[in-house]
């Protein structure tokens, strides 16, 4: 019920960033949310079915590459997420809350940054770029987040020469800017990455799917359980906070009685993270 729970909030989020600041003020702070704005503002055709039939293919390569449940999880954020903002542009009928695109761009920001977060925290995903940079990250080795800042900078820029405004294109970085930070923010601190030992009897099949469904790397060593006796698998990776939800899942999927450890990571170097030099 938990997971649930963050799923319909941060949807409700999502959709009140969306209909009371972003939409009427055109700013469009990437993903596919964003083309869905340009759509609106263009067309004239709803937000909330432009959303919803934007992210099926998006949510069916998703499901593909990273599970079931992240798919269902997914797509009920998708349903919540258009719903509500239907319900709020024609049941409730909001009135222009500010002009003024700065106040704008923060607001919604804000509240489209907590919308993501909470859903990400009940493990699943808005559909979007974030599937994208998995996927591209998956097939090009670029790390997810900048894999998702190229996707969400060329929707920003391409949006703004759209509406033929500079000043959109900043305010909608101003917006992407701050939605991440509440993003990360909200999924657990302001560390952006994690650390996960995983001791197991299944460490094969485990270090595999991690390098398989999230193309990240995986240290396998071989223990003993001491309490009983047993030979263990110890499974050591490093993965972004955005991930760990599914980490989780796919770990209950494989070895439900897994020991999983997860700590605060201060700083990464190396392959899919940052290099110093």
């Amino acid at each position: 019920m938990r997971n649930y729970f963050f799923i319909i909030f941060g949807s409700l989020l999502s959709a009140l960033g969306f209909e009371l600041f972003l939409v009427p003020l055109k700013i469009t702070p990437g993903g596919v949310g964003s083309i869905a704005i340009v759509i609106y503002n263009l067309f004239h055709f709803p937000f909330g079915i432009t959303y919803a039939i934007l992210n099926i293919p998006i949510f069916l390569m998703g499901i593909k590459n990273l599970g079931f449940r992240f798919g269902f999880l997914t797509i009920l954020s998708i349903i919540l997420i258009s719903v509500f903002s239907l319900a709020i542009k024609y049941i409730f009928k909001p009135k222009l809350l500010t002009s003024d695109l700065l106040l704008a761009s923060l607001y919604g920001a804000v509240l489209l940054g907590a919308g993501i977060g909470f859903v990400f925290k009940g493990g699943g995903s808005t559909g979007g770029t974030d599937i994208l940079g998995r996927l591209m990250n998956k097939y090009t080795g670029i790390t997810t987040g900048l894999s998702i800042f190229i996707i969400d900078s060329f929707i920003i820029c391409l949006s703004g020469f759209t509406f033929q405004s500079f000043d959109l294109i900043l305010f909608s970085f101003i917006a992407l800017f701050v939605s991440s930070k509440i993003i990360d923010t909200i999924l657990e601190g302001s560390d952006y990455a994690r650390s996960v030992m995983i001791t197991t009897k299944d460490g094969e099949k485990i270090s595999n799917i991690i390098m398989e469904k999230l193309n990240r790397g995986a240290t396998l060593i071989k223990g003993i359980g001491m309490y009983t006796g047993e030979a263990r698998d110890i499974v050591i990776t490093v993965i972004s906070i955005r991930e760990v939800e599914i980490l989780r899942y796919l770990v209950k999927q494989i070895d439900p009685d897994a020991f999983v450890v997860i700590y605060n990571v201060h700083e990464v170097l190396g392959k899919g993270f940052k290099s110093r030099y």
